[in-house]
């Protein structure tokens, strides 16, 4: 038996009184028994009994104490589940666990947060998107037919009416207007009421010559003036442009864009903050409608769906009436028109109509000093073309 087990033997026998009293009995029982021999085997065989007995009690000692140990280790380690550690350490684990439940909640009220601010952000880009889409021109695809012609091709699509939140006006709200354009134009002028604006405009008057030196027919005094001179001394809220009829024949479709948008941003210099409202060329009627020629509703279109490309629903406005007086294949009807152009007086009340419940407000006018005219506010404007 080795030192180990000796020192192991004693601290049993030591810290086991019950032992020393079984030690000593069977020493007594040896002595009162037998021979000498006899009671040495006797006594040997006890004692190695017992020494065996306490080397087997020493291991499952040994193997008590381990197992203890490593059941106190993993208490310790897993954070006293069953209390086993006093007061500090268990306190500081029930705080762990609720430091721990704040973070998450306080996690998950920012990820919400986030969350709600994203929403809002990508809500606001979708109203911000859909007011774009709102005020922007509309057009409607048809399969387009091919034509020869140097002048114009089928633009397979038409352009509606700008979309709006219009003003239902009256007739007062014409007193700072201007009309420019050609014979459609004077038939306004002179059947459609609205004597308190003023019409610039002639038979054969072109896009190319509005602005030019020999000037047009101001309506209220019949007499030519230069409308960039007028344009540049009276100010005016809305100004009404419809002009592309005599330029059928004149100039290919691109070179009619270029041109309106030239003037275009030429009143836009001359008139901060003038409404300006682009208006649709009428079209004419089927007898009227030759194909052989450039005279026909094709053409009209293309230049009809050019000039719509110049409104942005902000300070420029496309206003399409062709629906007011055309059939379902667009043609102008027989018993509106007396030569397949021009409406009759009577219908130019409809025109009106259609003005009136066409109306932009851009807030409160503002009086020009001493001209007893109306100023629109100041803005910054666009370009107006796409």
């Amino acid at each position: 038996m080795n030192g180990n087990r000796l020192r192991t033997l004693f601290e049993i026998i030591y810290n086991c009184p019950f032992i020393l009293l079984v030690i000593f009995t069977s020493l007594a029982f040896t002595l009162f028994s037998g021979g000498e021999g006899t009671r040495k085997s006797e006594r040997d065989i006890a004692v190695s009994q017992f020494l065996e007995e306490g080397e087997n009690a020493g291991k499952e000692a040994e193997s008590l104490l381990k197992k203890s140990g490593m059941m106190l280790k993993e208490k310790y380690n897993t954070g006293n589940p069953d209390g086993v550690e006093s007061g500090n350490k268990t306190g500081q684990g029930e705080e762990t666990l609720q430091n721990a439940g704040k973070r998450k909640e306080n996690t998950d009220g920012i990820e919400k947060e986030s969350k709600r601010k994203t929403d809002a952000q990508q809500s606001a880009t979708r109203e911000k998107t859909e007011k774009v889409e709102k005020r922007a021109t509309e057009f409607v695809e048809y399969e387009p037919i091919e034509t020869d012609s140097r002048y114009y091709s089928d633009a397979g699509k038409t352009a509606l009416t700008t979309v709006y939140d219009y003003v239902l006006e009256n007739e007062s709200y014409f007193n700072d207007a201007a009309f420019l354009g050609d014979s459609r134009t004077l038939g306004i002028s002179d059947y459609a009421g609205l004597t308190g604006a003023d019409f610039f405009c002639d038979n054969g008057m072109t896009i190319y010559k509005l602005l030019g030196d020999d000037g047009v027919t101001w309506q209220k005094t019949g007499e030519k003036v230069d409308l960039k001179e007028i344009l540049q001394k009276k100010r005016y809220g809305k100004i009404y442009i419809m002009l592309g009829m005599n330029e059928l024949g004149y100039g290919d479709t691109p070179m009619y864009l270029k041109q309106y948008l030239s003037v275009v941003r030429q009143i836009k210099e001359w008139q901060p903050g003038v409404i300006i409202y682009v208006m649709a060329n009428l079209h004419v009627s089927q007898e009227k409608n030759n194909m052989e020629t450039e005279f026909n509703n094709i053409n009209i279109n293309d230049k009809n769906v050019a000039s719509a490309r110049l409104a942005n629903g902000k300070d420029v406005f496309y206003l399409d009436c062709n629906p007011l007086f055309t059939d379902e294949e667009g043609y102008l009807l027989a018993d509106l028109t007396f030569d397949g152009v021009h409406l009759y007086a009577q219908h130019y009340d409809k025109w009106r109509d259609f003005l009136f419940a066409h109306g932009v407000e851009r807030g409160e006018m503002q009086q020009v000093e001493g001209s007893g005219q109306t100023k629109a506010p100041e803005e910054s404007c666009g370009a107006g073309d796409s």
